[in-house]
């Protein structure tokens, strides 16, 4: 009998200490899920630096700081737990930043050369694709009406690697910043040797630079006398790396109204009377665009369709033979400094004046005539040529915008086009060619 109660006691203190094993590893595991999920301020010195979630996250970045610098920088921490955290948390890479920016410390940043030139020093590998999302928003070209961009390809040509350094918190570099210093490149320095026939314009032009950049470096310079063998400092910027986009890009375009010819023999032949304004129309277009750097370097139709049909322009052209002939005068078809002049340049022929000014500044049309080409011509991009009759014709290169069609006739004066960098260009500008039965003449000659 003795022996059955001590065996039913033993089964009873089983049970029980099975029980007690229980209820403890419970305790123990809700008492690390809290931990795991409690949120935790961090200080130094009193001062908050963030929320973090989970001691184990402020755990490794402690243990990473200890790692590099001991302990004993770490005197001054304070790690607290919340009752509740409202404020957005940090992981642990996030958390040793702060610490060691706050510590005065070293922090890992991630140095991002171009072959073996370095180009930034970001805290993070998310700083550099952050970086990468930032050059893709800048590098998109502007357009006034733009519904959408698809991004199809983003590519950088160049070599680009990572290392992680300890550095100094001061010489991390802001994504911002980083995407600044990139667009606007790297400036280089080279000595220019002047050739028999420089001007100092084609010069300007060759490298694309204004006249002023040129005589900022070069202030002893005498723009009207530079001679063979002169040597002339050249400071430009140059990319660290090129970037090339492939992009559909989806916009509301004017449609350019067209001109309807009404003639009439009581009119002098030549002399046009407008009888109705035109107005553009509107079409949502759907285009392939090549971007290299942020320069348009292509671009393909893909769809149009029109919202608003154009009202054409109606014009009275008379027919009455007079004794009246062209004159063979010209305006000025946009505003703007000439940036490279006719004749010559870098072994060939140029064949026209350049005009530099701002992408989207009004082209018009130097004399009245037809439009006998518009659209996209090799190393001219967007391109308008108009005849004006007695062999006279006039070329305007390097558009960003078209506003009329071949066919059309224009009056002097009318809008036709706007400034650009399509084609082979260094920068927003117009050529501008006069030609006299397919002879590349001087416009500054014509132009009054």
């Amino acid at each position: 009998m003795n022996n059955f109660v001590k065996f039913i006691k033993r089964i009873e203190y089983s049970g029980l200490m099975g029980v007690l094993f229980g209820i403890a590893l419970t305790v123990l595991t809700l008492n690390l899920y809290v931990q795991s999920n409690a949120i935790y301020m961090v200080k130094v010195s009193g001062k908050e630096l963030g929320y973090v979630k989970g001691i184990d996250e402020v755990n490794k970045a402690v243990e990473r700081i200890k790692q590099t610098d001991g302990k004993y920088v770490l005197k001054d921490v304070q790690i607290d737990k919340c009752k509740d955290g409202s404020g957005k948390t940090l992981n642990s890479q996030e958390i040793e930043t702060r610490l060691r920016k706050e510590l005065k410390l070293k922090i890992p940043a991630y140095i991002v050369r171009v072959g073996d030139v370095q180009v930034a020093v970001l805290a993070s590998k998310n700083d550099y694709e952050l970086l990468v999302e930032t050059l893709k928003k800048r590098y998109i070209p502007k357009y006034d009406k733009t519904i959408s961009v698809e991004i199809n390809s983003f590519k950088i040509d160049e070599n680009i690697n990572f290392t992680v350094q300890y550095v100094d918190a001061i010489l991390v570099e802001d994504v911002d910043e980083v995407a600044e210093k990139i667009i606007k490149g790297k400036l280089v320095e080279q000595t220019y040797i002047v050739k028999e026939g420089d001007t100092i314009w084609e010069i300007s032009s060759k490298f694309g630079l204004s006249i002023d950049q040129i005589t900022t470096y070069n202030p002893k310079l005498d723009l009207n006398k530079i001679k063979p063998g002169q040597e002339i400092k050249i400071v430009k910027n140059e990319p660290y790396f090129n970037v090339e986009m492939d992009l559909n890009v989806v916009t509301n375009e004017e449609v350019p109204y067209e001109v309807k010819e009404v003639y009439d023999k009581t009119i002098n032949k030549g002399k046009q009377v407008v009888k109705e304004y035109g107005s553009n129309g509107l079409a949502e277009v759907t285009k392939n665009i090549k971007v290299v750097n942020g320069n348009v370097v292509d671009e393909t139709l893909i769809a149009s369709k029109l919202i608003k049909e154009p009202k054409n322009k109606v014009v009275v052209i008379g027919t009455k033979q007079s004794n009246i002939v062209a004159s063979g005068m010209f305006i000025r078809p946009s505003r703007g400094y000439i940036s490279s002049h006719f004749g010559r340049r870098w072994g060939r022929m140029h064949e026209g004046i350049d005009i530099a000014a701002p992408t989207g500044t009004p082209i018009h049309a130097a004399d009245a005539g037809r439009v006998v080409f518009a659209g996209w011509m090799s190393g001219y991009g967007k391109c308008i040529m108009i005849d004006h009759g007695n062999g006279y014709r006039t070329v305007y290169g390097h558009a960003s915008k078209l506003y009329v069609s071949a066919g059309t006739r224009v009056s002097k004066g009318q809008l036709i086009a706007a400034v650009g960098s399509t084609g082979r260009s260094t920068g927003p500008h117009l050529h501008f060619e006069i030609r006299k039965n397919g002879v590349p003449q001087n416009p500054i000659k014509y132009i009054k």
